[in-house]
């Protein structure tokens, strides 16, 4: 069971590293947390069941269109909804999160179902679960495994080796400076939003054979996410991994040991704890912005 529970956890961990890793990016460029972000998993989602499901395209080829469509829908919905607040203070950016989030719902529900209608999502990999070191795993599981590491890795790297991703620390560590050197922060803030969706969105489509896809789908990401960046610490890209896979481990051995009905409530101790205790996260470094 340790075993199971151990791959189930790591999956699972996967996933929420990279949603939470969305949000460390939008953070660290605009000082705000985008409520909204469990919103642009669930249309990401829906656009890999569009172009693999609704239109018959191979999965990796689906997987890449709805990162590109998710991509593109973030920097859309800066430029309509964040772009002209982003000046007005905290609390309108906020109350814009939340509208953006509604309006996504409301529209996944308008075009592929209502409350409570789950929509299965055909695995990469179909068949018999895989026996390995004693464990038993979906095939799914190992893809979804190892594509979220190779997304992980290829954030890290564009932040690490790019100028726009050095550009964009940056800017996090100092908006006024970078502004001065001439780095074009409004274009920065809606890539930052962009990237955030489009991580969102290669974690729906790989997540989605395994738990289905439904409109709802979003906030309770959204809080397991959010859960892992606070743990990591939301100035820190590699804390927002380590805490995305922490908070995977807990849910999951919660679940297994302790019972599945408090597997919800995890990430909200999770989140509580840290607060209490690492105000910054465990990565979070000596100094975080107000948020």
């Amino acid at each position: 069971m340790f075993g199971y529970l151990l791959a189930s956890g790591l999956t699972l961990g996967a996933l929420y590293a990279l949603v939470a890793v969305g949000l460390v990016i939008v953070v660290k460029s605009t000082s705000v947390v985008n409520l909204a972000q469990g919103e642009m998993f669930m249309v990401g989602g829906f656009f890999g069941f569009l172009f693999h499901v609704q239109l018959g395209l191979p999965y990796l080829a689906a997987l890449g269109l709805a990162v590109v469509a998710a991509f593109l829908l973030g920097g859309l919905v800066y430029q309509a909804a964040f772009r002209p607040l982003m000046k007005a203070g905290l609390v309108p950016v906020l109350l814009a999160c939340i509208a953006v989030s509604f309006i996504l719902k409301g529209t996944a529900r308008a075009i592929w179902g209502g409350v409570g209608d789950y929509i299965p999502f055909p695995p990469m990999i179909a068949g018999a679960p895989i026996r390995f070191a004693g464990v038993i795993v979906l095939p799914q599981q190992v893809v979804v495994l190892g594509f979220s590491i190779a997304l992980l890795v290829a954030v890290a790297a564009f932040f690490r080796f790019t100028a726009v991703g050095n550009w964009m620390q940056a800017m996090a560590d100092n908006v006024k400076a970078a502004t001065l050197v001439g780095i074009p922060i409004d274009r920065l803030q809606q890539l930052a939003f962009a990237l955030s969706a489009a991580a969102a969105g290669a974690a729906a489509v790989l997540m989605a054979p395994l738990t289905q896809l439904y409109p709802d789908i979003g906030f309770g990401l959204f809080i397991k996410a959010f859960a892992g960046a606070v743990l990591g610490g939301l100035t820190s890209l590699p804390g927002a991994v380590l805490g995305g896979f922490l908070v995977g481990l807990i849910e999951a051995f919660v679940a297994g040991y302790v019972g599945s009905k408090y597997q919800d409530v995890a990430p909200f101790v999770v989140i509580m704890f840290a607060l209490l205790f690492m105000p910054r996260g465990i990565l979070g470094g000596a100094a975080m912005r107000k948020i």
